[in-house]
């Protein structure tokens, strides 16, 4: 599936207008839509495009992704030749953000410490800064869109 961001905005004249309209950046399975960054989140720029250089946004920040994830023979084998320092190797993680996630094609497991829920097509989640981990065991990429918003610090 094509992806298709646009971007409205304000002009000169404080009129509203449409700022781009086109395709993302993507690399393999994942487009990052927008980020946003501190106190102006309406000043903040369109992401380059693929994935970033770490999970969470930025402090007072936001993100808004579409990605694939892919098999979880495939993420253990990332895991165990990459250093991913947010992510255990069993997969689990927690970040200091609130994400709004919805499962848009295919099926997996959202497992926390205490239990398990399947997900398809249309359920949502609504993720609070708890340790989690997602399973997929279909042998196919699970399309997943995610909306995170950086806590802010205690």
């Amino acid at each position: 599936m094509a992806i298709r961001r646009i971007v409205t905005g304000t002009d000169e004249s404080g009129r509203s207008c449409f700022v781009s309209d086109g395709a993302t950046s993507q690399l393999v399975g994942f487009d990052e839509l927008w980020q946003s960054a501190g106190a102006d989140p309406l000043a903040s720029a369109a992401a380059a495009g693929g994935p970033p250089a770490r999970l969470e946004p930025a402090p007072g920040g936001s993100s808004w992704r579409v990605f694939d994830l892919p098999p979880d023979e495939v993420v253990a084998a990332y895991l165990a030749s990459q250093n991913v320092p947010e992510v255990e190797a069993s997969g689990f993680h927690r970040t200091d953000t609130l994400d709004y996630v919805m499962i848009l094609d295919g099926e997996v497991t959202l497992e926390l410490d205490r239990g398990a829920v399947a997900l398809g097509p249309g359920d949502c989640v609504v993720q609070r800064a708890t340790r989690h981990a997602w399973r997929n065991k279909s042998g196919r990429p699970v399309k997943m869109a995610v909306v995170m918003i950086r806590l802010p610090a205690p």
